[in-house]
């Protein structure tokens, strides 16, 4: 905790949204909690990467990859990113030291710091809830866009952040299409690069008792059309007692390769 805090206080990034809706906090956690699951999440990381590395024959041209949710890039293969397109482009709202510190030695990699949403100022400052498809880095010409395990997180942030500081200023149904849109959004977004696009999210979220036994079942993306998953794996993220004392929590990820009519 006291290490994680002293990371928290050494951490300068550059959006104000970082800290306010709780990204950077979430960036450090993310790092002891992966320690604590190491194992478990051997398997998911593996299938994201080669997922990547198989498709990456769906790229229009090998100049450059842009990819949005970068995170700690445990699930991003950055070597072999860095090797096959000249420029490699990693986007997050939070990019730790350690994370840029372990890819200082390829050259062509960079770093932006950007909320993917595009909304969460307009939450912070004017109190509204946005609807907008994010547009930076759509009229640049890429070779191929990857979108790897944020799709589902980014209503989070804003749903924690409207019930902490706004929750009087909207009703219930407005919260709720307004999440809902976020999702969409991202993959309209996802949908407008001038080139096709790798999808990887969980679609679903599984609740488990000691003996194994699904007691719940959450469909993350029924409000969508998604096409169908080139594959499809479980990750154990939150075994027992990691998410709670008698219940676990498992995921469907699936992974998907948007054909987008623009990049023909």
């Amino acid at each position: 905790m006291i290490r994680e805090l002293l990371t928290y206080i050494s951490e300068r990034p550059t959006l104000k949204e970082a800290k306010t809706f709780g990204h950077l906090f979430e960036s450090i956690s993310l790092l002891s909690r992966e320690k604590r699951c190491q194992k478990t999440w051997a398997t998911h990381r593996a299938s994201c990467k080669q997922f990547i590395a198989a498709e990456l024959k769906n790229a229009r041209h090998y100049d450059s990859v842009l990819v949005l949710g970068s995170g700690p890039l445990h699930e991003i293969p950055t070597e072999l990113l860095s090797k096959t397109f000249k420029r490699v482009v990693l986007v997050d709202i939070v990019h730790l030291k350690s994370t840029k510190k372990s890819v200082a030695h390829l050259t062509n990699v960079e770093f932006i710091e950007h909320e993917i949403t595009e909304i969460e100022e307009a939450l912070r400052v004017d109190k509204k809830l946005k609807d907008k498809v994010p547009a930076k880095f759509v009229d640049e010409d890429w070779g191929l866009v990857l979108s790897v395990n944020v799709m589902s997180q980014l209503p989070l942030h804003l749903e924690t952040f409207i019930y902490k500081k706004l929750k009087k200023r909207f009703t219930e149904a407005q919260v709720e299409t307004f999440l809902k849109g976020v999702t969409q959004n991202h993959l309209t977004y996802l949908q407008s690069f001038h080139t096709n696009a790798i999808l990887i999210t969980d679609t679903q979220t599984f609740y488990y008792d000691k003996n194994d036994k699904v007691i719940q079942t959450d469909h993350n993306y029924e409000h969508l059309s998604l096409p169908k998953p080139s594959e499809e794996w479980n990750w154990n993220v939150a075994p027992i007692p990691e998410f709670q004392k008698d219940v676990g929590m498992k995921m469907r990820v699936c992974g998907f390769v948007l054909k987008n009519i623009n990049s023909h």
